[in-house]
């Protein structure tokens, strides 16, 4: 008898846990941090990010942060910080769209639903650009860019003759502007062959721009090079 009844009382314990385990399992997803991206009202599919990871690959904060600029000064710094948000929320929506997310919030913000609660802050970083670029593009197009290089104008343009002819005249001299356009095209074609040869999507002056993959090529040496081929 004894048995029986401790036997009864296995199998309600086990029966009490598989209960929990099913509400649990079909309990409705609950929102308990920050909102990064989407609503948490009705939401059904989560993911988390963690927005300061986030932050530190996004370009445009690594310039804001390079420059020791403030994103409260109410100037560049917060003009800086606005488009780095602008672009942290484009990628999130990205990620939130391609996942079929209806929320993202910061890490331990979301508990229950049927699904496991997934980290997604490699994709959003993923979706970020690769460059922010402030300056001269000498060749090509940045947007969407997928490689892009710099080089050194002043050197490149040094290192042609007419360039340096021009320089001991001025304005008013006939031959200045004649000198001047005949080195500012042979500059144009060199780096132009320079992003073709190298199959760049953009030439920028150097010091423009900042990759969140790391320090960006120099090809003011090729550039050089390509104005005697």
């Amino acid at each position: 008898m004894a048995q029986g009844i401790t036997g009864l009382v296995g199998r309600a314990v086990l029966l009490a846990a598989l209960t929990l385990v099913l509400v649990a399992a079909t309990d409705g997803l609950q929102v308990t941090g920050q909102v990064l991206y989407g609503s948490a009202a009705g939401a059904t599919r989560g993911a988390t990010a963690d927005i300061l990871a986030v932050y530190a690959q996004n370009p445009v904060y690594m310039r804001m942060r390079a420059e020791g600029l403030s994103e409260t000064d109410g100037g560049r710094g917060s003009k800086l910080f606005a488009e780095a948000q602008a672009t942290a929320q484009k990628a999130l929506a990205k990620v939130a769209r391609a996942e079929k997310l209806d929320v993202i919030t910061v890490p331990g913000g979301l508990a229950g639903g049927a699904e496991t609660v997934r980290d997604v802050t490699a994709a959003v970083i993923d979706q970020l650009p690769l460059y922010h670029v402030e300056g001269r593009v000498l060749a090509g197009a940045t947007a969407e860019a997928r490689l892009v290089v710099e080089l050194a104008s002043d050197s490149v343009l040094a290192a042609i003759p007419a360039w340096r002819g021009s320089q001991l005249l001025t304005e008013d001299d006939a031959n200045y502007h004649f000198l001047r356009k005949q080195a500012l095209d042979a500059f144009e074609r060199a780096v132009k062959k320079v992003a073709r040869d190298g199959g760049y999507d953009a030439v920028c002056e150097k010091g423009s721009v900042i990759c969140r993959l790391g320090p960006v090529a120099d090809v003011t040496q090729a550039a050089i090079a390509a104005l005697e081929a």
